[in-house]
């Protein structure tokens, strides 16, 4: 979380990011913990963390991960995964309207230890952030002020090669 030097304010980038961080840590992912916030004129319209669908048991819940337990890593086996991205369900909570020229800010956080994950979304959440309209993805890449990196939504990766 980055907090200001005394006297001076954080900038709006990181403020968000901080928003993003907060609603990492309501996730019930065992593997990676994501916070969304989707803001537009510099109002938040959205906000999301990765988990199960609503009234679904979680990882958190079951106390189990099939992807850890199989040794899975990013990118691999989103199919047997409980959660919903933290990306998608930020999108979800709002309209098309809303989103087209808003700004998603994105922390991932390493739940062993509460350290930031260089954060990435998944080409299928690229493909739907840019489908949403979505101008620019904000990735907190690493701890500290300014730590971050500003990706147009149409440069992010939202097919994989094989």
């Amino acid at each position: 979380m980055v907090k200001p030097q005394p006297g001076q304010r954080i900038s709006k980038i990181d403020t968000y990011l901080n928003c993003a961080e907060t609603f990492a840590y309501r996730s019930t992912c065992l593997k990676r913990k994501y916070g969304a916030v989707i803001v537009k004129d510099d109002a938040v319209i959205s906000t999301g963390y990765n988990g199960s669908p609503r009234g679904f048991d979680n990882c958190s819940d079951i106390g189990r991960c099939p992807r850890i337990e199989l040794n899975m890593h990013q990118g691999e086996g989103y199919g047997i995964c409980r959660a919903i991205h933290a990306e998608a369900n930020a999108l979800l909570n709002c309209s098309r309207e809303q989103t087209i020229g808003a700004d998603l800010y994105l922390v991932g956080i390493n739940p062993g230890d509460n350290s930031i994950h260089k954060a990435k979304p998944c080409p299928v959440c690229a493909r739907t952030i840019i489908q949403a309209g979505i101008n620019n993805v904000i990735l907190r890449i690493g701890e500290g002020a300014g730590n971050y990196v500003v990706i147009p939504a149409t440069e992010l990766q939202w097919v994989q090669t094989p």
